[in-house]
């Protein structure tokens, strides 16, 4: 505050005592599945670019290579609308990491740069360094994509130096490498070179025989739902994704499948948060035959699904092009899940959380077919249990037409209105972490007041409730009746948010009447 020496007008800024909420994200969402290869730890990717970056591609080691599914959910998410994804790789804990060394040596130098039996298909070469320098070295990397594919030289690293103090120290370098590490680890030497030649040519790296990055464990094996949810985990310190999938895997019977996506929906509904809403499956029911049948067995596996209103489950599934496929027009098989969450994001995008994800502006994109062609009989069936129908419509093409969780009988039974709640609940609670220790008394519970309630009317001009006025959407109680004298002692203030949600128009009726003896 300045001093007020003379006589004249002072302006002094003061604090309004309103904070600002910030709308929690809805779009991203967690996938969970077997890649290639990659980090274990929950990664955050951009696009289909970043996932092959860092986890491969379409098929992982084996004999025969073994499909990704993963890989083909990142192209539908981000085909119908996804931008931001976790990956939570499938793979075991204590898996091991392959490693090279050089010259005889006990540790390995060179390691993977991610536990699993894939790095037993990189070779790591070492050369003398472009410039001569003695005190340095060169490292190639080749790498054998599944599918007995030619080696190919991957990364190419120069100049590197073993000592810790040179600003080309080989482990910070090599932790741009997608593919291999440096072991700090080892004693500080130069590895025995395997290429002592200077200029140094690709056919003569290639040529090389050997070098191996040996000892590698895990990732060559579909997990089974107790051991993805095992893993699941990993996920608990993930707070800025709202959806969860894990892609059903077309080898997979229809009653594994049915089990795995029990296994997400129990962990969104079982989550400290409550955070996230869960995508799933049905079993494909690929020995079905036909629509009527597959929606009598769609009735039948539902049976041992989850009743939660943390999720939403689809049928039927869809027919894509393969892109590494054998044959002159080959296609796959897959669940609708991934699909459907970037779906979820698109509507998001343009409308709000509060949109149902469904109806003829939510054309799926990217398939060639639904498996089975459902119609309003078969959906009969279906919807009043909560298993949400894609369908083949003559205005909108292949579109999601159904909106429900699979709690139909709740109030909650729109996925909408779950979704909508989610994503108070995150945003409130995100918002108003700075009131923890603050006096526990009415200035506390006014501000309180005055920025959920500020958050809430911001919704409400955005059309997210339903109701003409403030007064009819929302209310934000806090005061000396939601929070007695004895919760005071304990130092808890209670907070009570109440909305009126949009419910999607399910069912438009029409009643048309004939005019008879009207008389101008």
């Amino acid at each position: 505050m300045p001093a007020r020496l003379h006589p004249g007008v002072y302006v002094e800024e003061v604090p309004s005592g309103a904070r600002s909420i910030e709308a929690a994200g809805t779009s991203t969402a967690i996938f969970v599945g077997e890649t290639e290869r990659g980090p274990v730890a929950p990664t955050k990717i951009k696009g289909v670019a970043d996932y092959e970056r860092q986890f491969g591609g379409y098929k992982r080691h084996g004999a025969p290579p073994v499909v990704c599914t993963l890989r083909y959910a990142m192209d539908a998410f981000f085909q119908n609308g996804g931008s931001t994804a976790y990956i939570l790789r499938g793979i075991l804990s204590g898996s091991v990491t392959g490693g090279r060394t050089f010259g005889g040596a006990l540790t390995p130098q060179i390691v993977a740069s991610s536990p699993g039996t894939w790095s037993t298909n990189v070779r790591v070469i070492s050369a003398v360094s472009s410039d001569g320098d003695a005190a340095r070295f060169r490292l190639f990397v080749i790498y054998q994509s599944p599918g007995g594919a030619p080696d190919v030289i991957v990364e190419r690293w120069d100049r590197l130096s073993a000592s810790g103090s040179d600003e080309n120290y080989a482990s910070d370098v090599l932790q741009r490498s997608l593919y291999i590490r440096w072991n700090p680890d080892v004693a500080v030497a130069i590895p025995a070179l395997d290429i002592a030649a200077n200029p140094v040519t690709d056919a003569q790296v290639i040529a090389v025989a050997g070098a191996a990055l040996v000892g590698g464990t895990g990732g060559d094996i579909n997990l089974t739902d107790t051991q993805v949810k095992g893993i699941l985990g990993r996920l608990d310190e993930i707070s800025d994704a709202a959806l969860l999938v894990i892609p059903s895997r077309p080898a997979d019977a229809d009653t594994a499948v049915t089990a795995m996506q029990k296994v997400g929906l129990d962990y969104a509904e079982g989550r400290l948060r409550q955070d996230l809403f869960c995508v799933a499956d049905m079993p494909r029911l690929k020995g079905s035959g036909d629509p009527t049948s597959a929606t009598n067995d769609a009735i039948t596996a539902f049976s041992s699904q989850s009743k939660t209103t943390f999720g939403g489950v689809y049928f039927p599934w869809m027919e894509v092009g393969d892109p590494v496929g054998v044959g002159r027009d080959p296609t796959l098989m897959l669940g609708p899940n991934a699909f459907v969450a970037g779906l979820f994001a698109r509507t998001d995008q343009r409308r709000g959380v509060w949109k149902a994800p469904a109806g003829l502006d939510a054309t799926v994109l990217g398939i060639r077919k639904l498996e089975y062609k459902l119609l309003d009989t078969h959906q009969d069936e279906l919807n009043p249990r909560g298993i949400n129908a894609l369908r083949d419509m003559p205005a909108g093409g292949n579109v999601v037409w159904g909106a429900r969780t699979l709690r139909p009988d709740s109030e909650w039974r729109y996925v909408p209105v779950r979704r909508m709640a989610i994503f108070l609940r995150t945003s409130i609670y995100n918002g108003i972490q700075w009131a923890v220790f603050e006096p526990n008394d009415e200035p506390l519970w006014s501000q309180l007041r005055l920025t959920i309630g500020g958050f809430m009317e911001q919704l409400f001009r955005q059309g997210a409730f339903a109701g003409r006025t403030t007064r009819e959407a929302f209310f934000v109680k806090c005061d000396s009746e939601t929070t007695p004298e004895p919760d005071r002692i304990a130092g808890i203030v209670n907070v009570w948010v109440g909305f009126a949600p949009l419910r999607p128009a399910e069912f438009v009726v029409v009643r048309l009447s004939q005019i008879v003896n009207q008389k101008a």
